[in-house]
Formats: C-alpha cells, sequence, structure tokens
C-alpha cells in the first residue's frame, strides 16, 4: 500500500466535491492525492467510414478536454494545501480507479460526475467503484452541517475493519461517531421447537447478546482512540433501513463491504450497496 489517496476528476460539480473532500483528506492525513481523470473514444460518435485523420482529431481533442479538467482539478487542491499530482487515463472510469486501489490507501468518488465524452462519476460507476475497489472506497455526497458519523457493525471482521477506519476519521476531523448495530430475529419457519411468533425471552435474549457483542468489539477501539466521542446503539429492525435513516443526520457513513451471513449479517454486499445508493451523506465501504 503506497499511502496515497486517489480521487476521480472530470470537472462536473459532483467530482469537484469529491475532490475538495480527498485533498482535505490527505492534509490532514500527510498524504499525497493523486487526481485521475480519463477518456474513452465514444464508439457511436465514430462510424466504420471515418478517416484516421477525423478520429484522430477526437483523440486529441478529447485528450485536450481531460487534461483541461485535471489541470483545474490540480489548482482546486492546491488551494487547499494538499500535496497533489495529476494523471490523464485512457479508458474506462470505474477500471482505472479500481486498478490503482490495489495500492492505494484510500479511493475517493462523487456520487455523480457530468456524463458525455468525459463524464466520470455516472451514478453506476461510483457503485462499481464503491463495491470492487481493494481499498476504503468513499462516495462523497453534499451534507449539511453535521459533523457525525455513523459506522455500521455486526462483529465480523468485515465490520471490525470499518470501525477502525471509523474511529481514525472521527479523530483525524473531531468528528463524533454513531455506532449502530442492527439486528433481526430469524425465521421462526427455520428455527426448531420454536413457535411461530418472536417470543418476548427470545427478542431480549437476542438484543442482549448483540449489546455484549457490540461492547466488546469496541473496547479496544475506544483505549486507542480515546479523543473520540462515540455513542453506541443496538436496534432490532432492516440494517439497511436503520443505516439509511441514520444517514439523514450524519455526514459520512461506514460500512463493510461484507459480514457475517445467516442471521445476524448487518454488512452484506446487497447491504453496502444498498447504502451507497440510498444513503443521504457521504457513504465509506471498507473491505
Amino acid at each position: 500500500m503506497s499511502g496515497q489517496i486517489i480521487v476521480g476528476f472530470d470537472g462536473s460539480e459532483g467530482s469537484a466535491l469529491a475532490l475538495k473532500w480527498a485533498a482535505t483528506t490527505a492534509a490532514q492525513r500527510a498524504r499525497t492525492l493523486e487526481i485521475v481523470t480519463t477518456w474513452s473514444m465514444p464508439a457511436a460518435d465514430v462510424g466504420l467510414g471515418a478517416s484516421a485523420l477525423v478520429q484522430q482529431d477526437l483523440v486529441d481533442e478529447l485528450r485536450r478536454e481531460a487534461r483541461a479538467a485535471n489541470d483545474e482539478g490540480l489548482a482546486i487542491a492546491a488551494e487547499i494545501g494538499a500535496n497533489a499530482f495529476g494523471e490523464v487515463v485512457a479508458g474506462r472510469p470505474a477500471s482505472a480507479i479500481v486498478h490503482r486501489s490495489e495500492d492505494a490507501e484510500m479511493v475517493v468518488v462523487g456520487s455523480h460526475g457530468s456524463g458525455g465524452l468525459t463524464g466520470f462519476l455516472l451514478g453506476s460507476v461510483s457503485r462499481q467503484i464503491a463495491t470492487h475497489a481493494s481499498c476504503p472506497a468513499v462516495v462523497v455526497r453534499p451534507t449539511g452541517d453535521s459533523k457525525d458519523m455513523v459506522v455500521g457493525v455486526d462483529g465480523s471482521a468485515h465490520s471490525l475493519k470499518a470501525l477502525r477506519w471509523a474511529f481514525e476519521q472521527a479523530s483525524f476531523t473531531g468528528a463524533s461517531l454513531h455506532v449502530l448495530h442492527s439486528w433481526e430475529i430469524p425465521p421462526t419457519w427455520s428455527m426448531v421447537e420454536v413457535p411461530s411468533y418472536e417470543p418476548e425471552v427470545l427478542i431480549r435474549d437476542y438484543g442482549n447478546a448483540e449489546l455484549r457483542d457490540t461492547s466488546e468489539a469496541m473496547a479496544g477501539f475506544r483505549d486507542d482512540f480515546p479523543d473520540v466521542k462515540v455513542r453506541q446503539e443496538v436496534m432490532k429492525g432492516s440494517p439497511v433501513k436503520a443505516l439509511v435513516k441514520a444517514s439523514d443526520h450524519a455526514a459520512m457513513l461506514v460500512v463493510g463491504s461484507r459480514g457475517l451471513g445467516g442471521f445476524r449479517g448487518l454488512l452484506l454486499g446487497s447491504v453496502s450497496h444498498a447504502v451507497v445508493h440510498k444513503a443521504a451523506c457521504s457513504v465509506a465501504v471498507v473491505p
């Protein structure tokens, strides 16, 4: 891992928001920022009969547009005080960022971009990057004045990595941390010799067990990051609904890319995908 932070930028409003967040984070963490702008040939616009000269003119134009956008990004990063360099890449944006994530500390994208010939951050692209990146991927959205961070946990290795990342980020930024554990009772039809309703004792025992597991997972992180103000919540219900609701009043939602699965699984790939799509704030997916 290089310790670099990588951000995709295409000049759009959404990518500018992502760039400013990434540049601020790079400056806070004393990391180098790589600004990546991609371009690719629009196959539908160049017919088979187009001359080589016409095709070359289009390639040159696309490269100029991408370079101009990248230079703009470098200027924004310099104003923020980040140590940044730029790269213009021929190819698809998701592939370019995912490939670079293998050696990065973090990748950052906007939730949407400009589209068109040099469009970088279409919604589907940001979700592809969040799903397949080898390092933590942050999808940046506009947020209000809140500095709160919400992190979903379930005791799995992935959610514990997400929890540590959230503590680190909260420590760098001075944010408070809302640790949320949502759980659901297994379907009673799948449980042997259990009535077809949710007995009060069963609900209580599940809730107590989840609270205990979450508290144990957090103990070490509290010691490592004593400056972070933490609020812990364990609740019964759908994990996606709980996390998306919590995102309404947060600056960032942090989830693991995978979880335990089964009855207690909180952060399955389908859940992390859902919160990237539905959350009202920025989302960090930690693999």
